[in-house]
């Protein structure tokens, strides 16, 4: 009888593709974790850039505007859009607009009470996850009334006497770098408020003096 060439006990002394063999088996653990630590870094990132874009967005509305002959300024529909497109290009590679919702709200004082007095939004996203978590424009403005102020209940925002605090509401919808199994479904939220800089005319609200805005990024308008 013939005997194997390659014996059972030289095969166990063998040691080529050790390593190989040791690298196919730890893969599917390894690959996984690397993945995972990958994406959760992604969502770290989202959550830095959608940050700084609200806390950018809040403080560029809270500045801008137009003189008066009345040593005040006028905010107009002009430069809330003109912000709202800084927001876009500064969140161009997250597509904030589309998967996402961002709300700008001028919180002042109205009969000793907090008021609503305007909002302006933008992004296709709708509904109670997207749209304001604090109230529409118009709420408050009644003394004794539930409106308190906008953000935490037990600490909110209020707007000071003769002035006005802008602000922002962001939820968004992360998108994932490799795969939502590592995740899930995530909605992103960040909120932000400055108090407006200048000596602004707030009895009118926001203007759209001649020429006119091409459109009106009011809250009732689901666009990119």
């Amino acid at each position: 009888m013939m005997r194997h060439p390659f014996p059972f006990r030289a095969l166990l002394r063998e040691r080529r593709a050790v390593a190989m063999m040791e690298f196919a088996l730890s893969l599917p653990i390894v690959l996984p974790i690397g993945l995972y630590a990958i994406e959760l870094s992604n969502f770290g990132v989202q959550q830095l850039r959608l940050s700084q874009a609200t806390l950018t967005l809040a403080d560029n509305i809270s500045r801008v505007g137009v003189d008066t002959t009345m040593a005040t300024q006028q905010l107009r529909e002009v430069d809330i859009n003109e912000v709202i497109e800084g927001l876009r290009r500064q969140t161009a590679n997250l597509a904030l607009t589309t998967n996402g919702r961002v709300t700008i709200s001028s919180l002042e004082v109205k009969n000793g009470a907090q008021w609503i007095h305007w909002q302006r939004c933008v992004g296709l996203k709708q509904g109670l996850n997207y749209d304001s978590s604090y109230g529409v424009q118009g709420a408050g403005g009644a003394a004794g009334g539930a409106f308190r102020g906008m953000g935490d209940p037990t600490q909110p925002v209020t707007a000071p006497a003769n002035s006005a605090v802008i602000f922002v509401e962001v939820n968004y919808d992360y998108q994932p770098l490799i795969s939502p199994y590592f995740l899930g479904q995530k909605r992103l939220r960040q909120t932000a408020s400055y108090i407006v800089r200048d000596n602004r005319e707030l009895s009118t609200g926001v203007t759209d003096p001649t020429p006119q805005a091409p459109e009106r990024m009011t809250c009732d308008r689901y666009t990119t």
